[in-house]
């Protein structure tokens, strides 16, 4: 593993000084095509589309084996936003700053799932849902008729490999703030049966009871995501007036921080998860020139995590302070498409 480790690192080496008259030829062509500076700002509006997952795990009591507990579902169908985006390039070095401004609004739906059986089945039963319920959601005025962020450095390095290719390995840090609410609903409780000592599945009509949240606030959600992403930039410019920009990205860490108000029952969680290479991002944006100063550039960005796994906190609603649940772990998923529109001015 040494000798390899050590032969990888000889044979780059030799290619990165073997390669450095070759770029410093290509940076006095770049230079005098491009100058040394060059600034644009984009503002857009778009739309984000997707669900953030909530997942509570615990331990099974007759055997310690570990099971899901409960789980909310976020649903955005669709969350809107307004966007701006300076960035800076100097040379062969780019940098960045944008920020999505998400507006409170209706967005969706939650879905509220429990497996409770266990706290009651000898024989540890953790497959029958038990209870289930929906609501209408939404984002939740937090700033002014905004509910959230979407904060993003980003820098990266190019290189020329050809006349309309551009390559860029990239790094940034972004860091993700929404604000959600939960209101109206109805839901579904399997009831339980005292001859089997367990609670019936919450999808059997013939007896489970049914109960209407109308009017009422159910739940507020409030999660931070925070990503340091890495990975690499392509840019085509196939025409004069036209330009591809495609970029995959892993998260090489990621942290999950969320506080969890259940409103009906004044039960208040919190969780903190950690997670290392296990999001995966992929952007594809697509310019227009329409004058040497301004383009109209279209923006896909996709992006779809693992299940992150944490700690776990709860105090009721009078408690000054959180409290450890030894028994339980939490942690979320999100899978969500931004699509945008925005307008593009350089100088």
């Amino acid at each position: 593993m040494k000798k390899a480790a050590a032969l990888f690192f000889a044979v780059f080496s030799f290619a990165f000084f073997a390669a450095l008259p070759a770029l410093a030829q290509e940076e006095k062509a770049v230079q005098k095509k491009l100058g040394d500076w060059t600034i644009s700002l984009d503002c857009g509006f778009g739309a984000r589309i997707g669900v953030y997952d909530e997942i509570v795990w615990a331990k099974r009591k007759y055997d310690g084996e570990r099971y899901k507990q409960s789980e909310l579902n976020y649903i955005m169908l669709p969350a809107f936003y307004t966007s701006l985006n300076l960035s800076a390039n100097y040379k062969r070095l780019g940098l960045s700053l944008s920020n999505k401004f998400f507006l409170a609004a209706k967005t969706g739906t939650l879905t509220d799932s429990d497996w409770r059986n266990d706290d009651y089945c000898k024989n540890g039963d953790t497959s029958t849902k038990t209870d289930w319920s929906e609501h209408t959601l939404y984002l939740n005025d937090k700033y002014g008729g905004v509910s959230g962020f979407d904060l993003e450095l980003k820098g990266d390095f190019k290189f020329y490999p050809t006349s309309f290719l551009t390559l860029a390995p990239v790094l940034s840090f972004n860091a993700q703030y929404m604000y959600f609410n939960a209101k109206n609903g109805y839901g579904y409780y399997g009831v339980y049966d005292y001859s089997s000592n367990r609670i019936l599945s919450c999808y059997d009509p013939t007896t489970r009871l049914t109960y209407s949240f109308e009017g009422r606030e159910v739940l507020k959600y409030e999660v931070y995501n925070l990503y340091l992403w890495t990975g690499i930039k392509a840019i085509f410019t196939p025409k004069s007036w036209l330009r591809f920009e495609l970029t995959s990205e892993v998260s090489a860490l990621s942290l999950l921080f969320d506080y969890d108000q259940h409103l009906t029952n004044s039960k208040d969680f919190k969780e903190i998860a950690f997670s290392a290479f296990f999001a995966f991002r992929q952007s594809v944006k697509t310019e227009f020139v329409i004058k040497k100063n301004f383009s109209i550039c279209q923006t896909c960005v996709f992006v779809i995590s693992g299940e992150s796994e944490g700690s776990m906190y709860f105090k009721k609603k009078e408690e000054p302070s959180y409290s450890l649940l030894s028994n339980n772990t939490a942690g979320g998923q999100v899978t969500y498409l931004d699509l945008e529109l925005s307008a593009k001015f350089s100088w």
